[in-house]
């Protein structure tokens, strides 16, 4: 297994994977690019968005501006590790060493 940080078992991180492969191809990209650059900016918030928000794997902070109604996304460490044991057993899985 990798290497845990923010999660204090294996089940849960296995568990918020899970989550994560459950919300879709749009949204594991979102959180990607998240991970990717640390914070991206949008116009608006996604339906993909919302969802990562609510499992706790991104934070969205609105723009009080008025003339820049932009919206930044961050990822949690949550999301990052949950990223990652994902990675890993899409790796197990595709090597064959998947073993339910």
């Amino acid at each position: 297994m990798i290497e845990l940080f923010f999660f204090e078992s294996e089940a849960e991180a296995i568990a918020a994977a899970h989550t994560l492969e459950k919300l879709g191809g749009g949204a594991k990209k979102l959180l990607a690019e998240c991970i990717e650059h640390q914070s991206i900016t949008r116009k608006s918030v996604s339906e993909s968005a919302r969802a990562l928000e609510n499992e706790g794997f991104i934070f969205i902070k609105e723009s009080d501006d008025l003339f820049d109604k932009s919206v930044q996304m961050k990822p949690s460490l949550w999301g990052e590790e949950a990223m990652d044991v994902l990675e890993f057993l899409a790796q197990r899985v595709y090597s064959g060493t998947h073993s339910n």
